[in-house]
């Protein structure tokens, strides 16, 4: 089961990001204000906004973080009197649609943050975040071991080469002759000794 989980998050790591970014992507021009931003991210239900300037150009980033941390901590202003190109992340990084999960979480490792911009040449695909990967990732796993459900036994176990412990406290039983023994040695020394010949 281990195995199965290990490869299902392989898979998923080795996936290429333009196939879980968000694609619903806000932007918003750099003059407007953090209230600005913050009634854009409610309204499309994302946690991040694209800065763009009077030729529309993609120029910085806004997250959740930007506006709480450096809008009422940093210039201990309201939301409404913050101009995002004084709180704006800049400049962005961004990685190619091509680009694996894995690597794309190294990049944000690299340089400690939690989100970049998919892009490639001036096109913008959307924005992916650590939050998401890890979510996916999940389910990811998740997935995986449900395909190793009781009812889906991935091979045939001898019938007297194992014993099953009910609970953390019981003893265990011979699978031959329901002998019950304290400890796996003295169990297997039984089973050598007595039933060695049992098919």
């Amino acid at each position: 089961m281990i195995e199965g989980k290990e490869k299902g998050a392989n898979s998923f790591l080795s996936m290429p990001v333009s196939s879980l970014l968000h694609s619903n992507v806000a932007i918003l021009d750099q003059f407007k204000t953090a209230a600005d931003a913050i009634a854009a991210m409610k309204e499309n239900s994302i946690r991040s906004i694209l800065v763009s300037d009077s030729n529309k150009e993609i120029i910085g980033l806004i997250s959740k973080t930007d506006i709480l941390y450096k809008a009422a901590f940093l210039h201990k202003k309201s939301p409404a009197s913050v101009v995002l190109e004084e709180i704006m992340s800049t400049p962005i990084i961004s990685i190619t649609p091509e680009m694996s999960v894995a690597d794309a979480l190294s990049v944000m490792e690299k340089h400690v943050i939690r989100q970049v911009v998919v892009s490639s040449g001036s096109m913008v695909y959307g924005i992916i975040s650590r939050d998401d990967i890890m979510t996916k990732m999940e389910r990811a796993l998740v997935e995986t071991v449900t395909a190793f459900k009781i009812d889906a036994p991935l091979c045939i176990m001898r019938p007297f080469a194992s014993t099953s412990l009910i609970d953390r406290g019981s003893t265990l039983t011979c699978p031959h002759c329901t002998r019950e023994y304290q400890s796996k040695e003295l169990l297997s020394s039984h089973v050598k000794t007595v039933h060695s010949e049992t098919k």
